[in-house]
């Protein structure tokens, strides 16, 4: 049987990783609980995986719940040797849709082994995990993240590690300070 070491990196400032091991026969669900379980997550947030594909279009989402409708297999139904075969295989885990917890899922290591292990494991924890209700967002947050989706890091100050309004008077002269404006 096929185990798959697995580097699931979280999305944030700081490097906080976890490796753990899975078989081939279990299931996403399973990995998600895992997750969740080593970064010391606690409440029953929707979450899926995504399986990206070249072309956003293309991109095969494994929900927790069919909550759309959508006719894709819930978590519970995919196994894992169904959606990673090989070292380099990747998966996006998101977790809890209003916050958007975002971990990347990549495999190190496969091996053929004779065991016939339960559950997946947990074989190392990096960094520490941030505590989940840290991340609640609110408006302040929704203009921060939609400034630097459109604006790049150009207005983040990392001294304060805020974003800084673009439309401040007191931070603009003149559309003539920005490069892309001459």
């Amino acid at each position: 049987m096929k185990e798959f070491l697995i580097k699931v990196l979280l999305e944030s400032h700081t490097t906080v990783y976890r490796d753990i091991l899975v078989q081939e026969n279990h299931t996403l669900l399973q990995v998600h609980q895992l997750i969740k379980k080593s970064f010391n997550f606690s409440s029953n947030e929707l979450a899926s995986f995504v399986k990206e594909e070249e072309g956003w279009d293309n991109d095969v989402e494994y929900p927790l719940e069919d909550v759309m409708n959508s006719g894709n297999p819930t978590i519970e139904k995919i196994a894992v040797g169904d959606v990673f075969k090989t070292v380099g295989d990747q998966l996006t885990y998101i977790y809890d849709y209003l916050n958007e917890w975002k971990f990347y899922l990549e495999v190190i290591e496969v091996e053929n082994n004779d065991s016939d292990v339960k559950e997946p494991k947990l074989l190392k924890r990096f960094g520490d995990s941030p505590k989940e209700e840290e991340r609640n967002l609110n408006g302040d947050d929704a203009q921060s993240i939609l400034l630097n989706a459109m604006m790049g890091d150009e207005f983040y100050d990392d001294d304060e590690d805020i974003f800084k309004d673009p439309f401040d008077m007191d931070n603009m002269e003149s559309l003539d300070d920005y490069e892309e404006y001459q």
